[in-house]
C-alpha cells in the first residue's frame, strides 16, 4: 500500500491540472446523467425518508457509472502507466467503451435496486428470520460494491464484454479482499468529503480516485501475469520545494 500511495501522490502531483479540467470536463458531459439522477432523487424523496435515502444512493450510481466516467479511467490509466494522453485519443477511447460501460452500471444499479428492495422487505418480518435474511441481502449489496470498484479499471486495461468484466470484477474482488475494502472506504470518503466542501466532487477529487483506482489495478497486473512492471526511477521529495531542479 505504501508504494501505491507514493505513486499516486507522485502521478497527481505531475498532473495536478488535467485531473481538475477532467474533472470539469466530466461534469458537463455528466449533465444528462445528472438530471435524470435529481429527478429520481425528487421522486423518491416524496415517497418517505427511506425511498429518499435508497434513490440517491441509486442516483449516485448512475451517475458515477456512466459512459463519461470512462473519460477519467482512461486518462488514469495513462497516467498509471506513465503515458501521456491525447484528447483527440481520449475522446475516440471513451466512445469506443461508452455503451459498455453504460451497461455495466445500469447492471449495478438494478442489482443495487433489487438488494435494497430485499433488504427493506426482510425486514418487515419479526423475530430473527427477519434479521437473518436482511443482513444477509446487507452483506450481498456491500459484495456488489467491492465488485464495482474494479468495473472501469478492468474495462479500461481488457477490452472486454460485459459479462467477462463482471465475473472478473467479482473474483478479484473476493481475491484482494483488504484492498477492495480500502478503496470501498476511499471511495466513500471521496463522496463525503465532495458533498461537504460543495464542489470538491466536480473538481479533481473524482479524476484523482479514478487514477488511484487505475494504479491499484496496475500494482495487481504481475500478481496474474506474472510479468514485473518496468522499474521506475525513485524520485525525491526535494521535486516538491524545487520542481526546476532534476
Amino acid at each position: 500500500m505504501r508504494k501505491i500511495a507514493t505513486k499516486f501522490c507522485w502521478t497527481a502531483y505531475d498532473h495536478l491540472g488535467g485531473l481538475i479540467v477532467l474533472n470539469l470536463v466530466w461534469t458537463a458531459l455528466s449533465l444528462p446523467w445528472i438530471l435524470v439522477g435529481y429527478m429520481l432523487v425528487g421522486q423518491g424523496a416524496n415517497l418517505s425518508p427511506w425511498g429518499g435515502f435508497t434513490t440517491a444512493f441509486l442516483a449516485v450510481e448512475l451517475v458515477v457509472f456512466a459512459p463519461p466516467t470512462m473519460l477519467l479511467f482512461l486518462a488514469g490509466a495513462c497516467w498509471a502507466r506513465g503515458e501521456k494522453i491525447q484528447a483527440k485519443t481520449l475522446f475516440a477511447e471513451v466512445r469506443r467503451f461508452a455503451l459498455r460501460a453504460q451497461l455495466l452500471g445500469l447492471v449495478l444499479v438494478v442489482l443495487s435496486l433489487i438488494l435494497v428492495l430485499n433488504i427493506y422487505f426482510y425486514q418487515q418480518f419479526n423475530g430473527w428470520p427477519g434479521l437473518i435474511l436482511s443482513t444477509i441481502m446487507v452483506w450481498f449489496l456491500v459484495a456488489a460494491l467491492l465488485l464495482s470498484m474494479y468495473l472501469f479499471p478492468l474495462l479500461t486495461m481488457q477490452d472486454e464484454r460485459v459479462w467477462y468484466i463482471l465475473r472478473q470484477s467479482f473474483l478479484l474482488a473476493i481475491d484482494n479482499i483488504k484492498l477492495s475494502f480500502g478503496l470501498l472506504l476511499m471511495t466513500l470518503f471521496t463522496f463525503f468529503f465532495g458533498i461537504v466542501s460543495g464542489i470538491g466532487l466536480f473538481c479533481g477529487l473524482l479524476a484523482a480516485l479514478a487514477l488511484l483506482m487505475s494504479i491499484c489495478f496496475r500494482e495487481l497486473l504481475p500478481k496474474y501475469t506474472g510479468e514485473p512492471l518496468p522499474e521506475e526511477v525513485p524520485r525525491k521529495w526535494r521535486e516538491l520545494i524545487r520542481p526546476w531542479e532534476e
